[in-house]
């Protein structure tokens, strides 16, 4: 090769000895690295994040172009760039492809299955976009009923019966999706509470075979189920069911205090309060308020109950958290089992899968992930976003276990054993928020 002007002093160095204010050389031209220039001057701790992430592992320093010494005293503090020196020798990023959004893309090699796996994460956030825009208003629906529910006037009633006709005609329609929804949606009050025992109690009721009618009075009997909560002294709320006798025998008058309430809504009807009324009931006789066992307690009761219970060891009302979805589901079946109907458990299970929404795991390649969707038929296939430190989090890759005949789920994990970076990358959220959504737009 010729060598024009290209007699100036280099000195190879490690990534790990570079500095802001350093002027550097890459070997190897555009062929060998995803940078745009081959010399530049390092203006920024940022750049030597990027090559070292760009797996180079060393360099040439020009040390007449450099600001600073090569190697730089260790004690030496940063040197500020020229402006005019950053300006004309910055350094341009990696050349990642950028998507039409703005957003970087993934390289254009990239395995098909990659490429594939990031297309389903694209549709699986449009259709969690939408599930999470019905929840939203969902919310407000509900928030507005329970808290209007003694209003005098029959308008309560038919706001009660379209929320709950809504909820029925999404659940049961061929192509409905239950969504893991974000952090954000994550909080902790009565309506949120309301809506996810709902949620649940309909995919229990769809998959056990009931009538419309039954689905409409379980998820009228969900949305009310707690609203005696608020009668409560704050004490014996926050207890939950905890502290002395009496703060317990307090706490279970909710049970009665919601019946109370109920009675004037014409939507509530007498199946309705009669789950109401047991949802705290437990099939081996333990319950209150009446301590009813096994087929005494109506199913829709029986149903409210595993919801019910789901939901608060998932999303405690007095703690920021919870146990993780698996955690949750092998107590109800394992610790807690005698208190739940085990057909109804069955059908919980089926409907949220064996690694319910929100799992965190680790596949047979040892790469981790959060379960996000649920093959109802095939238990073991999940949907799972995984992480993939190639591609943004923003642009995820999912992979349906159920059509990657060679990969599988290996274990489920807990948070605290996940690397930080991993965890960063998959979002797992502290308050576990369900809903469905129907149609693939």
């Amino acid at each position: 090769m010729f060598g024009f002007g290209d007699s100036e002093k280099k000195i190879r160095a490690q990534i790990d000895d570079l500095r802001p204010g350093h002027f550097i050389e890459l070997e190897g031209g555009w062929f060998a690295h995803n940078f745009i220039r081959s010399k530049f001057l390092i203006d920024s701790p940022r750049v030597i994040d990027e090559l070292r992430a760009a797996g180079i592992h060393s360099v040439l320093v020009v040390p007449e172009k450099s600001s600073i010494p090569f190697p730089a005293p260790p004690d030496a503090a940063p040197q500020p760039v020229p402006a005019a020196a950053a300006a004309a020798d910055a350094p341009p990023p990696a050349a990642r492809p950028v998507a039409a959004n703005g957003e970087a893309a993934i390289p254009a090699d990239a395995p098909v299955t990659l490429r594939e796996a990031v297309r389903r994460g694209g549709e699986m956030r449009r259709r969690q976009e939408a599930a999470e825009q019905a929840h939203a208003q969902a919310l407000q629906e509900t928030q507005f009923v329970m808290k209007n529910l003694l209003a005098p006037g029959g308008g309560i009633a038919e706001r009660t019966r379209a929320l709950v006709d809504g909820a029925v005609s999404t659940v049961m329609a061929d192509d409905a999706t239950l969504h893991l929804l974000s952090s954000r949606h994550g909080e902790m009050s009565q309506r949120f509470h309301a809506l996810q025992v709902m949620t649940l109690g309909l995919l229990i009721g769809r998959r056990l075979g009931l009538s419309t009618e039954e689905l409409n009075d379980l998820a009228t009997a969900a949305l009310f189920h707690d609203v005696g909560i608020g009668r409560l002294q704050d004490s014996v709320r926050m207890a939950g069911g905890g502290g002395s006798r009496i703060e317990q025998d307090a706490y279970q008058a909710h049970v009665l205090y919601s019946v109370e309430m109920i009675k004037g809504n014409a939507a509530v009807s007498k199946a309705a309060q009669a789950a109401i009324l047991t949802h705290h009931e437990a099939f081996n006789g333990s319950g209150y308020p009446k301590k009813l066992a096994g087929e005494d307690i109506p199913l829709l009761g029986r149903i409210l109950a595993v919801a019910d219970r789901y939901d608060y060891l998932v999303n405690p009302a007095a703690s920021p958290l919870g146990m993780t979805p698996a955690e949750a589901l092998s107590r109800l079946f394992q610790a807690e089992g005698a208190r739940f109907d085990k057909r109804v458990l069955h059908a919980f299970a089926k409907s949220v899968g064996i690694y319910p929404p929100g799992s965190i795991v680790q596949l047979s390649d040892d790469r981790y992930g959060i379960v996000i969707g649920v093959n109802t038929d095939m238990l073991m296939c999940p949907a799972v976003l995984v992480y993939e430190p190639t591609v943004p989090k923003s642009q995820a890759p999912v992979v349906d276990l159920l059509e990657t005949a060679d990969l599988n789920i290996k274990k489920c994990i807990a948070a605290a054993l996940v690397p930080k970076d991993v965890l960063d990358y998959l979002n797992p959220r502290g308050r576990v928020a369900y809903f469905y959504s129907r149609g693939t737009s």
